[in-house]
């Protein structure tokens, strides 16, 4: 009897000891998750900054292009500028020389001419009068015409070749202001784009340090979550080394396999392993109304405690039990206990309900040899007393 009252006290304290580490566990999985998620979120961030940031680059080498294309144009404009005004300047110093030139010929006529003026020679004519006979005044009369012709074709000459060297002088100045202004634009169109690289620029900066920053997040949390993978794999095998103790002991305490107790305290069995119309149904359903207390047909721990889907058992929980066997309880209104909760026989688990895919409000019970599909599902009513 002694024997029996130790092996009880430890089923007891297997019990508690699962009690006691399973939310520890499953603390760590919710950790997990929240890391898992919060990872997920900061390498989506780091891809829209990155992408943000390519994108900025583009436009900054853009820009860095444009710039060194117009720094060509400018370049290649001063060229001209300095190429135009030494054209200018040498066109200076040929009207400065052709200006001395003519200034020279025509003071050297003036001179003539006031030479004559004093020898009392005032004009041409004068000369040809003073002729003392027909040869003297054909020989005067054409070196008078020769002088007179010879003075006017220089001076002729001289004048238009000054014009002429002032026109193209002229244009040269029309032509290289033309070019100054070209260049006074291209200048300013390339500060634009100077300005507009630096705000870019700015914002790859930007970029670059948020960047550094998210991966330096990433980084931690991939760290972390190494550490929680090592500590979720110890604390599994820690559980599974508990859960293969308590089934040990509970098989040795002399609880029958059929030991199970009804999950609901009232309701009649409405539906068994195959409906009245002959197809397979695979559990057997308690009529009972929405709200009413479900309990844990036996010892266990909760593995599953979710949503089924509107298609399926809305709510429902599933139970392994220290025998090998699972239950499941579908349709609930609530549920009452967590995943990974060891609970007792007649624990209060759910309060039954109409979801899922459901005729109405009841309570859908089944048995299953191991946690898979229907094909583990045996008679509950075998195991119901």
């Amino acid at each position: 009897m002694k024997k029996i009252y130790l092996k009880i006290l430890i089923i007891f304290l297997t019990i508690a000891v699962l009690f006691n580490s399973l939310p520890i566990a499953y603390a760590a999985s919710s950790e997990k998750n929240e890391i898992t998620k919060k990872l997920q979120e900061t390498k989506d961030d780091l891809k829209e900054v990155n992408d943000q940031k390519k994108e900025s680059q583009n436009k900054v080498n853009e820009l860095s292009n444009k710039i060194d294309s117009y720094e060509t144009q400018i370049n290649s404009l001063k060229s001209e500028i300095d190429t135009k005004t030494k054209e200018v300047e040498e066109m200076q110093k040929k009207l400065d020389t052709l200006e001395a030139e003519r200034e020279k010929n025509q003071n050297l006529l003036d001179e003539r001419l006031v030479t004559l003026y004093e020898s009392g020679e005032v004009s041409y004519m004068d000369v040809l009068l003073s002729s003392a006979d027909i040869t003297q005044f054909i020989s005067n009369y054409y070196m008078i015409e020769t002088l007179t012709a010879a003075d006017k074709e220089l001076i002729q000459k001289l004048e238009d070749e000054k014009n002429e060297i002032a026109e193209t002088q002229s244009k040269l100045n029309a032509s290289l202001e033309e070019i100054e202004n070209k260049k006074a634009e291209l200048e300013s169109v390339q500060s634009e784009l100077n300005k507009s690289k630096d705000a870019e620029q700015s914002k790859v900066d930007e970029l670059t340090e948020q960047s550094h920053d998210l991966e330096s997040d990433v980084a931690a949390y991939e760290k972390k979550m190494k550490e929680l993978d090592a500590k979720e794999k110890a604390q599994e095998a820690a559980l599974k080394n508990k859960i293969e103790q308590a089934e040990a002991n509970y098989s040795t305490s002399g609880t029958s396999s059929k030991g199970f107790i009804r999950p609901v305290n009232s309701g009649r069995i409405t539906a068994t392993m195959y409906y009245s119309s002959g197809s397979y149904h695979g559990a057997v359903d308690f009529g009972v109304s929405v709200g009413t207390p479900v309990y844990a047909a036996a010892d266990g721990v909760v593995v599953t405690a979710t949503w089924g889907g509107s298609d399926s058992y809305g709510y429902y929980i599933k139970i392994k039990h220290y025998n090998g066997l699972y239950t499941l309880y579908a349709h609930a209104s609530s549920l009452a206990v967590s995943v990974g909760q060891v609970v007792k026989q007649g624990q209060l688990i759910m309060y039954s309900g109409n979801t899922g895919n459901s005729t109405g409000p009841h309570l859908h019970f089944e048995v299953r040899t191991s946690p898979g599909g229907y094909s583990n599902r045996v008679n509950p009513l075998n195991y119901l007393p």
